[in-house]
């Protein structure tokens, strides 16, 4: 018994040298250990065993301690309560360190997008705090440009594997007796990695730079090559509509709506058919959204005087097959599609066959005996037939020496001039309807998603423009984040509840004076833009219904004839007072109507084909946009490293 007693006390002992050693001057505050000898029973074994584990929960609980100074010691014995229900004092001690470091960290993550910015979710309570917690991700995936998530669990992965004190001397290279160049590097990559990696802020600072930086390499891998290989979180579910399954997916539909609207099965097409026709967005098996698309169909049938299908072009020669297999794949649901479906394209200056290409189609449809719509391909006079306009491209423009060149060109006066056309020709006096789209995209238009807006309740695709919302992953996210794509155009409902982001996005763009390419570009480099596009279309807060907007486009738009024509010359298409803004949100606000986006209406664009630029010619445009403007560059890049600072600081 005696020799038991004097290998617990040397335990004991063994553990207050060890506290010691971390911090000599608090030798009498060291109690780890000391509850053991107290409640020590003489006899038995199980006891022992114990005694034994008690003890290495003990010395690690010593040993967590010990990277406190002496005083935050003192503090935390301080505030640490005491109660028989608690474990013993060490381990208290251990609990009340770890939440000291975790709170604080937890209430930065959580508060700063509260503090930030509003827009706050309208439905959180204390019961749904779903939405709120949404809300704080959205802001922070804003922030960062990508998403907060795999930053957090690449901090924790990092924190779990790091030595305990910090990657020292065993862990590195040796150093070499030659004092050679590769040595010398080594030396100092070794210092470097053990200095930085010994300090929690500076492992924080570093971890922050690598991962900014992986998400800078990101985005100009798919601007520059675009592919799915970019993006890892989208691998094995993200899929892309084409317009040559449209055809075969309507095999064996029943679209006469007098007739087949008691089918069985809605439009007699199974599930999987639905969901090819509706890019995956509406299901045969929701009441609401079989009605919607019934009430489309029967509109497009009965009441429909046609649509018009608005196109812009240039060098997209191998666009226009797919923009064929979409129109075409309109074509079953009108009772009369010779005189109910036109498509009118402008093209200019394309070197690529464009022109040919729409010319054959046109030609080859007004030849049918009996066509099934028809093919207006504009010319520009009798002088110039070709539209041979010799305009540069508006990414080929040097902004290092025409800062101010704009980033829309032409593009609203070529919109203007197509809807003027249109207004002014007598076959299109009766067509109720107007589809504006990018011709480049190449993915399904969503027939199944067209009749649904059709048919939205109150009457909102005959009174209102109506937006699809048709996604895009966003550059540098590696597939965490897939917004509507096209920020550009987009403009909130403006309520009180936003006004602070929208002022904060408004002195973003305003870091450089009106008429700078940078009033055009900060649309897409914007946090809060991209905050407020991404709070908009979130299910948590439009519920699967069609969501009221100032300006949107995602390269499918559909507009009601009688809108425009009732806003006669007022409604038309500018760039802003400076030249900038883009072409759409003008066209919008001309309208003087609140328009809508409809979540049930959307194409997934191919990550290999995103909306925008590509190649070198899209890097080239982002990096002179931003690098000649050092107030902008200082900006993002202090913003940039800020933010991901603290996400990492606070989960180390």
């Amino acid at each position: 018994m005696a020799t038991t007693m004097n290998n617990n006390s040397t335990k004991n002992l063994k553990l207050r040298r060890h506290a010691a050693v971390a911090n000599a001057q608090d030798l009498d505050d060291v109690e780890c250990g000391k509850d053991e000898i107290n409640n020590f029973e003489y006899d038995s074994d199980q006891s022992n065993d114990k005694k034994d584990d008690d003890y290495v929960i003990s010395r690690r609980s010593a040993e967590f301690l010990s990277d406190l100074s002496p005083f935050s010691r003192r503090v935390v014995r301080f505030v640490t309560p005491s109660h028989p229900s608690l474990p013993d004092r060490c381990t208290s001690e251990c609990l009340t360190v770890a939440a000291a470091r975790i709170i604080p960290s937890l209430a930065l993550l959580l508060a700063l997008p509260l503090l930030m910015w509003d827009d706050y979710p309208a439905d959180w309570s204390a019961f749904n705090i779903y939405p709120m917690i949404r809300h704080m991700d959205m802001v922070w995936s804003s922030l960062l440009h990508t998403s907060a998530w795999p930053i957090v669990v690449g901090t924790f992965l990092a924190a779990v594997l790091m030595p305990r004190g910090g990657i020292g001397s065993k862990y590195l290279p040796q150093k070499s007796g030659a004092a050679t160049t590769m040595g010398r590097l080594t030396a100092l990559a070794s210092a470097l990695t053990s200095n930085i990696t010994q300090s929690a802020w500076k492992t924080s600072a570093a971890l922050s730079l690598i991962f900014s930086s992986v998400v800078i390499i990101n985005m100009t891998l798919h601007m520059g090559v675009p592919s799915a290989i970019w993006n890892p979180f989208i691998w094995g579910w993200y899929h892309v509509y084409l317009p040559n399954n449209i055809s075969p997916a309507l095999q064996g539909a029943c679209l006469d709506f007098e007739k087949n609207s008691a089918a069985r099965q809605p439009l007699c097409l199974p599930e999987r058919q639905w969901n090819e026709l509706s890019s995956g967005q509406l299901s045969s098996y929701n009441p609401d959204d079989v009605l919607a698309v019934q009430k489309g169909l029967d509109y497009l049938q009965n009441q429909s005087g046609g649509i018009i299908i608005n196109a812009l072009a240039r060098n997209v020669v191998g666009a226009v097959p797919a923009l064929k297999q979409n129109v075409e794949g309109l074509v079953p649901f009108f009772k009369d599609s010779g005189n109910k479906i036109s498509v009118v394209v402008f093209e200019n200056d394309s070197d690529d066959g464009t022109r040919e290409a729409f010319q054959t189609w046109s030609d080859q449809e007004s030849q049918r005996e009996e066509p099934l719509y028809a093919v207006d391909l504009m010319s520009c006079g009798a002088k110039n037939p070709n539209c041979e306009l010799g305009l540069l491209d508006r990414y080929d423009m040097n902004l290092f020496t025409n800062p101010k060149a704009s980033g829309v060109g032409k593009l609203g006066e070529f919109r203007q001039i197509v809807l003027e056309y249109i207004m002014g020709q007598e076959k299109y006096k009766e067509y109720s309807h107007m589809i504006i789209l990018d011709v480049d995209l190449g993915t399904s238009l969503s027939p199944l998603g067209l009749l649904h807006t059709l048919g939205l309740e109150n009457g909102i695709g005959q009174e209102h423009a109506v937006a699809s919302s048709s996604s895009q992953v966003w550059p540098g996210t590696s597939g965490t984040i897939i917004p509507p794509y096209d920020l550009s155009a987009f403009r909130p409902k403006e309520t009180k509840a936003n006004q602070k982001v929208r002022q904060m996005h408004e002195s973003f763009c305003n870091l450089m004076p009106a008429g700078d390419r940078w009033r055009n570009m900060c649309e897409a480099c914007s946090p809060m833009q991209l905050f407020m596009i991404q709070s908009s279309s979130d299910v948590m807060n439009h519920h699967d219904q069609a969501y009221e907007v100032v300006s949107a486009f995602n390269g499918l738009t559909i507009y009601p004839m009688n809108l425009i024509r009732e806003r006669e010359d007022k409604a038309h298409y500018d760039a802003g007072d400076d030249g900038q803004r883009c072409e759409h949100v003008g066209f919008h606000l001309s309208l003087h109507k609140p328009m809508y986006v409809n979540p049930k209406w959307s194409m997934n664009l191919k990550p290999s084909k995103p909306g925008g630029p590509t190649g070198f010619k899209a890097i080239k445009t982002l990096v002179t946009a931003i690098i000649g403007r050092p107030n902008v560059m200082v900006a993002i890049v202090i913003g940039n490293c800020l933010f991901f600072y603290i996400v990492v600081y606070a989960c180390w």
